[in-house]
């Protein structure tokens, strides 16, 4: 916008918007910060002349452009930040299509986001942003391991996808112009142990017995799971899901999909590339002992009785079974899923 005007034109309003901008960098709310940041880094030059001679009546914004400019820790937000600002474009935003524009489901039926959702989301983010430092220590501690991991991705590579995630769950405590990506990019890549998590995600949404979440829980745990899958993550809190489970569900990444959610949310899957595979007894099973498990795998557990719904088998690429020797022939979904997670994790210890 500026290009098209004189110096002598756009000196006033330039003035009037870095006086407006700069009380905003002791701002307490981080995304306020960054943005003033941004714009005093980008409109200070154009404003004054910068000498560096302390006798100049600007020197405080020439130290203050200096460090702005110069420091790695601003120049690393600010790289992360244009990133953002250079790809916006406000303008079909502005228009009738962007503002009434609202995302379809996957059967291209309109889809709006409900009022109460985005609240209760924005809500939920400002409490978590608020009451960080209520957080157990052993909590607080966690999320300093993580930030120092996510500070050292960033030095080895600046343009790589997790530093940027990082970055802006780090400065954005609300949805504010869609700052935030997917949610399934911002995992961090260890357990608390230490070790690197594996690329297995256990889905249990069909699972609705709380003991079998809560074994699940501790076996997926143990064996460094991406994360475990659940209809309804209030379960994580009741007194039998603990006792089973041990405080996995303090350590184990946990996401909640709803049966009525998991059409879609496999879809997700499939497009990022994971491999869908279902434990179900089917004419075209494979032996469990026989399969070779890609990296990228979702173990889909069925119901406790009836399995997999037919419904969801032609999203499955492909489906196990586990061999049996006994007189029954079903083993309980949690058994399953212990066993399964155990031949993955067999298959895939040299990598880890």
């Amino acid at each position: 916008v500026f290009e098209a005007f004189s110096e002598e034109e756009v000196k006033d309003p330039l003035n009037e918007i870095l006086a407006g901008t700069l009380p905003w960098l002791s701002s307490t709310q981080g995304f306020a910060r960054a943005i003033a940041q941004l714009l005093v880094h980008k409109i200070t030059p154009l404003v004054v002349e910068r000498n560096g001679e302390v006798g100049n009546t600007n020197w405080y914004l020439d130290t203050m452009y200096n460090f702005l400019d110069q420091n790695s820790d601003m120049a690393r937000l600010r790289k992360k930040q244009s990133k953002f600002f250079d790809s916006y474009d406000a303008d079909p935003v502005c228009t009738p299509e962007g503002m009434l524009r609202i995302p379809v489901d996957v059967g291209d039926e309109a889809d709006p986001v409900h009022m109460v959702s985005a609240i209760k989301k924005c809500l939920e983010e400002v409490y978590e942003e608020a009451h960080e430092a209520d957080a157990p220590q052993w909590k607080q501690v966690k999320k300093a391991l993580k930030d120092i991991d996510e500070v050292a991705d960033e030095d080895e590579d600046d343009d790589s996808d997790e530093a940027l995630i990082g970055f802006q769950r780090k400065i954005v405590p609300l949805d504010s112009l869609n700052l935030s990506l997917e949610e399934s990019h911002e995992q961090s890549i260890r357990n608390a142990a230490g070790r690197k998590r594996q690329e297995l995600i256990v889905c249990a949404t069909f699972v609705d017995k709380i003991p079998n979440l809560g074994g699940l829980a501790r076996t997926a745990e143990i064996f460094a799971a991406n994360r475990l899958v659940i209809p309804d993550k209030r379960v994580v809190k009741m007194d039998n899901f603990k006792s089973i489970s041990v405080s996995a569900g303090d350590w184990i990444e946990i996401e909640e999909v709803k049966e009525t959610d998991l059409w879609k949310w496999l879809k997700e899957k499939k497009d990022e590339h994971y491999t869908i595979v279902g434990l179900e007894q089917t004419s075209s099973s494979t032996c469990l002992s026989r399969h070779k498990f890609s990296s990228k795998t979702v173990l889909l557990l069925g119901k406790e009785k009836e399995g997999i719904p037919v419904e969801y088998l032609q999203l499955v690429d492909t489906c196990l079974e586990i061999p049996q020797l006994g007189i029954i022939r079903s083993l309980n979904v949690h058994v399953t899923g212990a066993i399964s997670i155990w031949e993955y994790t067999k298959q895939h210890l040299d990598n880890n």
